[in-house]
């Protein structure tokens, strides 16, 4: 997962940020997701470019955190966004995020 690049699933969210945390709206089901800081600033580095690596090294930068527990965190959050379809991880670069 680490060398993946992951994207937002624009055709099936929506989001906004208000005071540094995000709400995700699920555009299928209609649910709401409200995120804390750091999972908002993870989310918000979900641009198709950058890897999931690049992402835990911003993590432990911006948060001052430890490699590991930024890792644990992004790969759980990660993981729950995969398994809801509202992110795409990839090999390649995307294009559009």
């Amino acid at each position: 997962m680490l060398d993946k690049y992951v994207a937002k699933n624009g055709e099936k969210t929506a989001y906004r940020v208000i005071d540094d945390e995000a709400v995700i709206v699920d555009l299928e089901d209609n649910t709401f997701h409200a995120l804390n800081p750091v999972a908002t600033f993870i989310w918000e580095q979900m641009d198709g470019k950058t890897k999931v690596e690049e992402i835990i090294q911003r993590v432990c930068q911006e948060f001052e955190v430890d490699r590991k527990t930024a890792e644990n965190d992004c790969r759980e959050f990660i993981d729950a966004l995969k398994l809801q379809e509202m992110i795409v991880l990839s090999s390649d670069p995307l294009e559009k995020a």
